[in-house]
């Protein structure tokens, strides 16, 4: 069986704070850092994901943007990441705490991991006070070998980064537990990415400016 999408801290997603959002978003965007070994091939796709949440910001108008990325080795083990597979769903916890700790001297509002280990690639929401993460598993055997499957994927984990929750729609971008959505839903011979729904645009709108 295919692993489900990582639920995302849906208890962290609440309306980022203002001041934050004045001092950081609204004067520079919201910085981005991929970590990833030299000539990962999944860059791309993450920066094709990242181009659609800017895309998506606007068509919602919001002024926040998140800028291409700034590529840097890996300096935070893979183990580090995994184990805080099994807190996400509940917020957070021991590891997720270290994994912050570690990640402190990492530059960035929101680190996006390009791990070598298999796990159950998760996204935990940015709220200022601490940077948001996003976990991508290996893309060379399915589901993320996939077409079309991991820049979905991706901008999926982003968007619980931006405060989305999962839902039950399997033809959108969200779908996740206790919903049996697999990433091999996205697969797909057209490059494309899936819709927000309805209450995601919402929620957008009411967390960002």
């Amino acid at each position: 069986m295919m692993p489900l999408f990582g639920a995302v801290a849906c208890r962290q997603s609440g309306r980022v704070d203002q001041e934050a959002v004045q001092n950081t978003v609204a004067a520079r965007g919201l910085r981005m850092t991929i970590l990833a070994a030299p000539g990962d091939p999944r860059v791309g796709p993450v920066r094709e994901a990242i181009a659609h949440w800017n895309s998506e910001l606007r068509r919602l108008g919001r002024r926040v943007q998140l800028d291409s990325g700034t590529i840097r080795d890996k300096s935070v083990p893979d183990e580090a990441f995994r184990a805080v597979v099994p807190e996400v769903m509940f917020g957070g916890g021991p590891a997720t705490t270290r994994l912050r700790e570690r990640l402190s001297a990492v530059p960035g509002d929101i680190v996006i991991a390009l791990s070598e280990t298999d796990l159950i690639s998760f996204g935990i929401p940015w709220r200022g006070e601490g940077t948001g993460i996003v976990a991508i598993r290996p893309s060379d055997k399915p589901p993320l070998s996939l077409p079309n499957t991991l820049r979905n994927v991706v901008a999926h984990e982003i968007g619980h980064v931006l405060g989305l929750r999962h839902n039950s729609d399997s033809t959108t971008l969200m779908c996740g537990r206790p919903a049996p959505c697999r990433p091999s839903a996205f697969a797909s011979d057209t490059p494309r990415f899936f819709p927000l729904t309805a209450s995601d645009e919402q929620r957008l709108r009411q967390r960002w400016p």
